[in-house]
């Protein structure tokens, strides 16, 4: 079989939308379920009796529910924009397991850590913020690597609404062109680019957060 890639050339505008929004949904995807993940997970760590299984209960609910029925159930029955839906229903299903990441962070801090910032006179809150937390986020930058990097995968499932990703481009060209071998290969490299370049930051993340620490 002869691979024509002059296809992909003349379908790069395509391919170049298709990149910028897979990129602007990943992103903000990204942001927004670290920040709800976190919160979670902190109220999780939280001493009371009904944080703890408030989170909990978030976060087996929607790790159990698929995304793709979370992101028709937002789009199809509560009627929220293509756009907005899948951002939010990313956001919801990648925050469940960045809970439970930031929660085995603080797990893996030392008890004796907050107790001895008590001692010294903060509060639970101040010794949290100051001492547990920071702790906490050195030991979840490799597992973050692995959620985010889900993110940029799951962003896939949006061309089911009609979302023009990199996803939906690859089947466009494919439908116009038959040639999907071409797409198909030309948005995988893309893709691998995406993950590589998340991989990278964190990676870099990771050691200047360990350099701060020595």
């Amino acid at each position: 079989m002869s691979l024509d890639w002059y296809v992909i050339w003349e379908h790069g505008a395509d391919l170049l939308s298709g990149l910028r929004l897979t990129v602007l949904i990943s992103a903000v995807a990204i942001l927004g379920a670290t920040t709800a993940g976190i919160a979670v997970g902190c109220m999780g760590a939280h001493p009371g009796f009904l944080l703890p299984r408030l989170a909990c209960l978030y976060a087996d609910v929607l790790r159990n529910i698929p995304i793709i029925v979370k992101l028709f159930f937002a789009h199809f029955i509560l009627g929220i924009d293509a756009l907005p839906a899948g951002i939010l229903v990313l956001i919801l299903h990648q925050s469940a397991y960045i809970a439970d990441v930031t929660a085995a962070g603080l797990r893996s801090v030392p008890i004796g850590q907050t107790e001895a910032a008590m001692a010294s006179g903060l509060s639970y809150r101040q010794a949290f913020v100051s001492v547990l937390l920071p702790q906490a986020v050195r030991a979840m930058i490799p597992p973050l690597t692995t959620q985010y990097t889900q993110i940029v995968k799951n962003s896939a499932v949006v061309m089911v609404i009609a979302l023009q990703d990199l996803t939906f481009m690859a089947q466009r060209i494919e439908q116009a062109t038959f040639r999907g071998v071409e797409a198909a290969m030309t948005v995988t490299l893309l893709y691998l680019l995406l993950v590589l370049a998340i991989a990278a930051a964190m990676s870099g993340l990771q050691k200047i957060l360990a350099a701060r620490q020595s």
